[in-house]
């Protein structure tokens, strides 16, 4: 039986594992009243970068997410701290989620899924691996250039038109897979054409497929993959995790005091 856990202002859903997760994403006709059908699944990050000033109108439209997993044990810890028993049941991460919507998805291969993927070489596999699937690979881009993102929302549009996916997976990294999600959500509700399930999943994809090395299974059990990430990947991920994210403590003081509500 699946719950929710009110943290951080987002209402994460607590489940014994992911397969319940993506057993209702497969069963769901629609969202819930006031919820877009949409996953997101912030860690300690995510919730750092979303507190700041500059995202604050980007938070408020993906807190209406019907999927919000909690990826990061930091979250599932602060739950247990401040609910108890009522906290979160485990860490759900979006690529232990993926592998098992993606056997789901492969046993229904009437229903359409578009991929928006960093490179041709993972939508390529994806193509081949089930039918009636479709990506588009975006060149790099900056958001604060307009004039490409909307030559990359184009694209996305066209994709989605041609196609008619019923789920939208994308994998280009935060904030620009959040901005092309919900850009997509304003287009096809201007037309009044159904929105797709649509799922956040960062670097997922590239560890479904081995181009990129998850942390070793004691570091997932302990909730500590972002060791590994300052590991394989200092010069990029050791300022993130090692300086930008302390702003979590603060943060996570702010709401162990703020009114408790499950």
């Amino acid at each position: 039986m699946q719950r929710r856990v009110h943290l951080f202002e987002f209402d994460f859903q607590s489940a014994p594992s992911v397969r319940e997760v993506a057993e209702d994403v497969i069963s769901r006709e629609a969202p819930e009243e006031g919820r877009i059908p949409l996953m997101v699944t912030p860690n300690v990050d995510q919730v750092v970068k979303l507190n700041r000033a500059e995202n604050k109108a980007l938070k408020k439209r993906l807190l209406k997410a019907q999927w919000i997993l909690p990826d990061g044990q930091p979250i599932v810890a602060m739950s247990k701290i401040k609910f108890g028993r009522n906290g979160l049941e485990t860490r759900l991460t979006g690529s232990d989620f993926f592998p098992v919507i993606w056997e789901l998805l492969k046993q229904r291969p009437e229903v359409p899924v578009l991929f928006v993927l960093p490179n041709e070489e993972l939508g390529e596999r994806f193509t081949a691996e089930r039918p009636n699937t479709a990506y588009y690979a975006p060149p790099f881009f900056d958001l604060k250039d307009e004039e490409a993102f909307v030559e990359v929302m184009d694209q996305v549009k066209a994709a989605q038109e041609e196609l008619g996916a019923a789920y939208v997976f994308i994998g280009l990294g935060m904030p620009k897979q959040e901005h092309i999600a919900i850009a997509l959500f304003d287009y096809l509700s201007s037309l009044s054409q159904p929105l797709p399930k649509t799922f956040l999943l960062g670097a997922s994809f590239e560890f479904y497929w081995g181009v990129k090395k998850r942390a070793p299974k004691i570091y997932q059990k302990l909730g500590i993959e972002f060791v590994h990430r300052i590991i394989t990947e200092p010069r990029r991920m050791a300022k993130r995790y090692l300086v930008d994210d302390l702003a979590i403590i603060p943060i996570g003081f702010r709401e162990l005091f703020k009114k408790a509500q499950s």
